[in-house]
């Protein structure tokens, strides 16, 4: 069973996720302050390193995501997604789960009710080739603005949004790179469509930063992650009391 084409109906109305550009390394980090993770959280989570642009709501799901994956993946990649949300899903609470892959169709493990228009999170891994005009629905129908992203990033995700609330998302993972560099991918893309999009060299220790070697989830990326998951921050709620709310979570999280 193939995945169709048009499976995710919100293309137009979309937010580029940072791509990333990968440098493998260690990932050890120390503990940073709460105010600092605050300040950090407010450059992720409210920001864009491709437009400039500053956001003044939080933006993150409410409902469930169900990821599917599209293309020829090696063993180890859909390893490496069973693995990295079974992280996010511990580390927010939020149910994410792998719901359609080659290997799971293969293996007849689809759910029983399995409904593809229900695949909210689609992982495309793909040759290099077929994806400026597979994914260039989600790029204004322009195929050469897929064709700058190849070029200028490893990997890189987009997600959709109605009223802040984020309904759709892809993250796109040309299929030549070798396996550390999947692994990477995997790790920022699927933690950055949670709703923490921006890249900044201002934030460190963290995969949130371009120049850093990390490739898995540092603290400091895991308390902001709880922060935003936290059901006392909702989708559209005002930046200013977001921050509010956040900073009364990181106290309670790590007492300072």
């Amino acid at each position: 069973m193939a995945m169709k084409r048009g499976v995710l109906k919100w293309c137009p109305a979309a937010v580029l996720a940072a791509a990333v550009t990968i440098a493998p390394g260690a990932a050890g980090a120390q503990s940073a302050s709460n105010q600092t993770i605050l300040e950090h959280f407010n450059i992720i989570a409210f920001g864009s390193e491709y437009t400039g642009r500053r956001y003044d709501h939080v933006r993150k799901w409410r409902a469930p995501i169900l990821v599917g994956i599209e293309g020829k993946v090696p063993a180890y990649f859909e390893t490496f997604v069973l693995q990295h949300i079974g992280d996010l899903q511990r580390l927010t609470g939020h149910p994410i789960r792998l719901y359609y892959s080659p290997t799971v169709y293969r293996e007849g493990r689809l759910a029983p009710d399995f409904d593809q228009t229900k695949i909210n999170l689609i992982l495309y891994y793909l040759p290099v080739k077929r994806i400026p005009e597979r994914l260039s629905c989600y790029f204004d129908n322009d195929p050469e603005k897929v064709r700058e992203m190849i070029r200028t990033s490893t990997c890189f995700a987009k997600f959709g949004t109605r009223k802040n609330e984020i309904r759709w998302a892809i993250a796109v993972f040309p299929s030549h790179h070798p396996k550390d560099y999947m692994r990477a991918c995997v790790v920022e893309e699927l933690t950055q469509v949670l709703g923490l999009p921006n890249d900044s060299d201002a934030v460190k220790p963290s995969i949130f930063n371009d120049q850093s070697r990390y490739f898995e989830l540092t603290d400091h990326d895991r308390r902001m992650l709880k922060m935003l998951y936290d059901p006392r921050i909702t989708p559209g709620m005002p930046r200013k009391e977001a921050l509010r709310q956040g900073r009364l979570i990181l106290d309670e999280l790590n007492p300072q």
